[in-house]
């Protein structure tokens, strides 16, 4: 989505992105509900370690820096 707009930077891919940044944050918030829902202390405890958006990176460089 982001992709897209740097490839086609224009008016209206420019309005159309914040709209659909929107609407993915709310479709994955949703989601996570049913996720949680569905398999309860498993998933919690997997969200507590995995970002929802962005990766981690500092703990990537950390765990590499230890291998």
């Amino acid at each position: 989505m982001i992709g897209f707009f740097f490839q086609w930077p224009t008016l209206v891919t420019g309005l159309m992105l914040p709209v659909l940044l929107v609407m993915y944050w709310r479709l994955a918030k949703r989601e996570e509900r049913d996720v949680e829902t569905a398999f309860g202390d498993v998933y919690r405890r997997y969200a507590q370690e995995v970002p929802a958006f962005l990766p981690r990176l500092g703990r990537l460089f950390k765990e590499r820096k230890e291998a």
